[in-house]
């Protein structure tokens, strides 16, 4: 199994533009095997506006999943329980409608669930297994510089403290921020050495049990697990649009025995 988070962005949308992926990221689904699917979505924008996704495989090509998206960052445009079937390496096309003003981008993201990946089997754990081995709770802040450009932004999580017991393994409960931004991301070695991700809004009664939250509401094993021994290599950090500072993240742990 594995999850990871696909970021699109469009400058200067206005009433509809084609979307890109962000740098890291692209608009070919990888070639999985067994069910794939897109189990949330959200978007940021500046002017209100919409999401949409088409896929060949989808209800029809001329506009398949489309949800209004009002003003704010990391809105989710999907319902909680929600699977949106894709196939294996289709590319899909999507669409940002929303600001008109000059260097303005606007993103979606979509957290998407590969059943097999061959050469890739992220670790993670259900809701359930989490609770029951949960020794000690603990969190990981950090100040994540921006570059302002829509590509995400990241650091180690061992930068800013250093304080996870050694060659342990954490499970990701969620994420938080003190100030609103599109997504919240963590990648590690553990994770396939892709990015995991959640919505930037402030919502922490949401964020900071959201893959607690999928797991549920999915039944599927979706609660992200890393060891410390590769603490280094785990980065934490967070995508936002062209007026993005520099950001305080909280990522919510769980020491298992």
């Amino acid at each position: 199994m594995h999850i990871e988070i696909l970021t699109v962005r469009a400058t200067q949308p206005n009433t509809g533009a084609a979307a890109t992926a962000i740098t890291g990221d692209s608009l070919t689904i990888k070639n999985g095997r067994g069910q794939i699917r897109v189990l949330a979505g959200w978007g940021s924008r500046q002017v209100a506006g919409f999401s949409q996704i088409i896929v060949p495989s989808g209800h029809d090509t001329t506009r398949n999943y489309r949800a209004g998206v009002s003003i704010g960052s990391g809105l989710l445009t999907m319902p909680l329980d929600m699977k949106l079937p894709i196939e294996a390496q289709e590319v899909i096309a999507p669409t940002i409608a929303g600001s008109n003003v000059a260097g303005d981008i606007e993103l979606d993201s979509y957290l998407v669930h590969y059943a097999d990946f061959p050469g890739i089997s992220m670790r993670s754990i259900t809701a359930e297994q989490a609770e029951s081995r949960a020794e000690k709770f603990t969190t990981v802040e950090a100040q994540v510089a921006s570059n302002a450009t829509g590509d995400y932004a990241t650091e180690a999580i061992n930068t800013d403290s250093d304080l996870l017991k050694t060659n342990r393994d954490y499970a990701v409960l969620g994420m938080s921020s003190r100030v609103a931004v599109h997504a919240l991301v963590l990648g590690a070695p553990d994770f396939g050495n892709v990015r995991v991700g959640c919505p930037g809004c402030l919502k922490p009664e949401i964020t900071n049990q959201w893959f607690m939250l999928q797991s549920r509401v999915h039944g599927l094993p979706l609660v992200p697990v890393f060891n410390t021994g590769n603490r280094g290599q785990v980065n934490l950090g967070f995508v936002d649009d062209e007026n993005a500072a520099a950001t305080d993240i909280t990522l919510y742990l769980a020491l298992l025995k």
